[in-house]
């Protein structure tokens, strides 16, 4: 299999966990601070490399070339949640956040252009684009909010994009201490505020909660491997499938009133796009300079 046709495949196994975490996290927002989830999803994700590697190969974890580079990207992963509770709590309508959130895998192909210097063809724009509009379709704007409000959306789409690029430029290092300062920078800056915020869940949440810090450790490990695979532009369209795949759980489990022909529509825009690339991965021009990377 070609190095983009797996990158491929990565990102899709990283978009339906992310969906599944998506359902999961549904269950327990309702009652629990957002902060408290994202906190103890990323504790779970550091306590379970420490069980894994912590005892017998500590340094592997946090030996790098590139400390402040690797924090900075791990700060991302406290943006990107953070820029979501802050525009819901001030009235930004939920579909105007993931609206403009989607617009973040176009935000990966424009900054691996600027930053990486990889060069996508025209099919893969095309692809991206009516990808996107699929998402559109799913995600349709709600009533205009102040032009202010929706800094939060753009820094949410702003955040995943650049996580994804750094990933991208780091894949001279090892996918275990990428993931460890991912998981340390969010627990270092949320721990001080846990105890204005936490309260204690009960045995069934604290279950969910801990799914979601496992599950996430395996969908981060999915996207650094598939930042590692190829140019991030092949893989762009797939991201969309993490759309199709929350809304199809979200409709099955009762918590999404959107019309049936809209996701359908929704679905073969963004389902056909993948499928395009994924036929005529092939012929799809995409150049960048990179040296391949160990994986740990």
């Amino acid at each position: 299999m070609s190095p983009r046709r797996r990158a491929m495949l990565l990102m899709l196994g990283f978009v339906t966990l992310w969906a599944l975490i998506e359902a999961m996290a549904a269950h327990v927002l309702r009652r629990y601070s957002p902060y408290q989830v994202v906190w103890t999803r990323y504790a779970v994700h550091l306590l379970l490399m420490l069980l894994v590697w912590g005892w017998r190969q500590p340094a592997t974890l946090w030996r790098t070339g590139r400390p402040v580079f690797q924090l900075a990207r791990s700060l991302l992963m406290l943006g990107m949640p953070a820029s979501w509770i802050i525009g819901t709590q001030l009235g930004v309508q939920g579909n105007t956040l993931m609206a403009i959130f989607w617009l973040s895998p176009l935000f990966i192909v424009v900054l691996s252009h600027l930053f990486l210097r990889e060069r996508a063809s025209a099919p893969v724009w095309a692809a991206t684009g009516i990808a996107c509009l699929g998402a559109l379709l799913m995600h349709e704007p709600g009533a205009l909010s102040p032009p202010g409000l929706l800094l939060f959306p753009f820094g949410m789409a702003l955040c995943f994009s650049l996580y994804v690029v750094m990933t991208r430029s780091l894949r001279s290092e090892t996918t275990r201490t990428n993931l460890f300062y991912t998981a340390l920078g969010v627990f270092l800056v949320l721990t001080p505020f846990m105890p204005a915020v936490w309260q204690a869940p009960q045995s069934r949440d604290l279950l969910v909660m801990v799914g979601i810090g496992v599950l996430g450790y395996a969908t981060l490990y999915l996207l650094d491997r598939m930042a590692a695979a190829a140019p991030l532009s092949v893989s762009a369209p797939f991201a969309y499938l993490q759309v199709a795949f929350t809304v199809v759980l979200l409709a099955g489990m009762g918590h999404h009133d959107m019309s049936i022909r809209r996701i359908a529509l929704g679905l073969v825009l963004i389902g056909g796009a993948a499928l395009f690339v994924w036929m005529r991965e092939p012929q799809l021009q995409v150049r960048e300079a990179a040296a391949a990377r160990p994986i740990s």
